[in-house]
């Protein structure tokens, strides 16, 4: 019986011991998944396979072949180059890279241990300990070393203060300034206060390396900075620049949902990507083709945006994603809210400029900027556009879950859910936060909840959930 080639590969890689490209590969994907790529079994097999139809000496083959299997967005493809870069490298490099690694980990502990000292030292007078935590700790750090000062001169202050336990009692003001500190340093964070991509290690110091230096860098570039930053923190100054990010990711998203396909077995369009894939074994040669036909079914869409007080910088900028995405897709109903419920979908759909659109649009609301009552919006949307929550409906909220008559809103998203497709909850409050937000358990188990206060969160919900959605 012939050897597939995918055997072939597996047995090459047990005869040629650690070091021989296939388990490299395997310890690589590894390493993907761990930085957040998505990467099935079999799109490791046709890696494997892949790699047998390349010139392994030709490193560019090598990058090419990989990145047309495992890439699928533009984050992935930045992943992938920056893995790529510092695992396929020669192993004195690997160890100077390491050792580089290693003492800057160590100056950064010890610039740690010299602020905890410096924190738990100015409580000794008393014989106070309190246990700053590791975050209060790297803020201390963190502050402009005047300001630094500033504080520790403030408890100084303190010692003549005839208050019972003091030590205690200066240590809550100092764990408040930290937190003070804290929320200012990512406010106006810089390349210093920038924050590293989140991954997950795997405990082998060889694949942790690369894990840790791609987590690092990732955020260097000026526009990745803007991709990942929190949108209520995008400076003024910024706006133009992540208008123009926010154009260019609605316009990809809205030219693929407009040329949407689906495997086929009638003989329309060449698959070629399947193509590719299904003639592997064969050397590349397209001996078995695959079709695809377009997709006839496309969901509607609701979006219900929050802009009230705390909501108003987020809703600007899913309202642009919208505008660019409604000039391409016409099956996209727009509404803002706070107090009560307005439609915008018209203001979207008369070819001016976005600017001019948000600026006719914030002049004739009577929401913007109120508090907020999702309770009442639902309760209008319910009764004043019934027709648009259908089957075909995929209802989206853009909100931070903060209203009032919380139980009330519920009620009205359950209702809403038997009518339509599917709820989409874009939470603009970080995952690590839900725990405090009452809204979060009302409103969780009636919708799919996703974090979404960036840009590339913004991307990353609508490219898989309309995608999803339109098959």
């Amino acid at each position: 019986m012939p050897v597939d080639p995918v055997t072939r590969a597996v047995l090459h890689m047990e005869g040629e011991g650690s070091n021989s490209l296939p388990r490299s590969l395997v310890r690589f994907i590894h390493i993907l998944r761990h930085l957040g790529m998505r990467i099935s079994t079999a799109e490791t097999l046709d890696a494997c396979q892949a790699l047998l139809e390349v010139d392994l000496l030709d490193r560019e083959q090598v990058r090419a072949a990989l990145g047309a299997l495992l890439v699928k967005s533009r984050a992935e493809r930045q992943i992938f180059t920056m893995a790529f870069d510092r695992f396929f490298v020669p192993p004195e490099e690997k160890d100077r890279r390491r050792r580089e690694r290693r003492q800057l980990l160590d100056r950064e502990e010890a610039r740690l241990e010299d602020a905890r000292k410096e924190l738990q030292d100015a409580l000794a007078p008393w014989g106070t300990e309190i246990n700053f935590t590791g975050e209060e700790v790297h803020t201390f750090a963190g502050m402009p070393r005047k300001e630094r000062e500033r504080l520790l001169e403030l408890v100084r202050q303190m010692r003549g203060n005839p208050v019972n336990n003091p030590g205690a009692m200066i240590g809550r003001i100092m764990q408040s300034a930290l937190n003070y500190w804290r929320y200012y340093l990512l406010k106006t964070r810089g390349e210093e206060g920038r924050r590293e991509l989140e991954a997950e290690l795997t405990g082998e110091e060889d694949m942790d390396d690369v894990i840790d230096g791609v987590a690092a860098d990732f955020y260097r570039h000026p526009e990745d900075r803007l991709l990942y930053q929190d949108m209520q923190q995008i400076a003024d100054e910024n706006l133009e620049r992540a208008t123009r990010i926010i154009q260019h990711l609605s316009d990809q998203l809205a030219h693929r949902l407009s040329r949407r396909y689906r495997q086929s077995r009638k003989r329309q369009v060449v698959d070629i990507r399947r193509t590719i894939r299904r003639n592997i074994p064969c050397g590349g040669t397209p001996l078995k083709l695959s079709y695809r036909s377009r997709r006839t079914h496309r969901p509607r869409l609701v979006l219900v945006c929050d802009v009230s007080a705390s909501m108003a910088r987020y809703a600007r900028f899913v309202l642009q994603f919208i505008y660019g995405l409604s000039s391409a897709v016409q099956d996209i109903e727009s509404f803002v809210f706070s107090e009560d419920l307005e439609r915008v979908t018209p203001g979207f759909r008369q070819g001016r400029g976005f600017v001019q659109t948000m600026t006719d649009m914030i002049n004739a609301s009577r929401q913007w900027g109120r508090t907020t009552n999702l309770g009442r919006a639902l309760s209008s949307l319910r009764h004043n556009h019934r027709s648009l929550l259908t089957g075909d409906t995929i209802f989206i909220i853009v909100s931070d879950t903060k209203t009032i008559a919380p139980r009330e809103a519920a009620r009205e998203l359950e209702a809403i859910r038997r009518q339509v497709k599917d709820i989409l909850w874009l939470n603009t409050v970080p995952r690590r936060e839900w725990g405090t937000l009452p809204g979060v358990a009302a409103f969780a188990p009636l919708a799919q909840m996703f974090e979404c206060h960036t840009l590339a969160h913004l991307e990353e919900i609508f490219c898989r959930q309309m995608l999803k959605h339109s098959r």
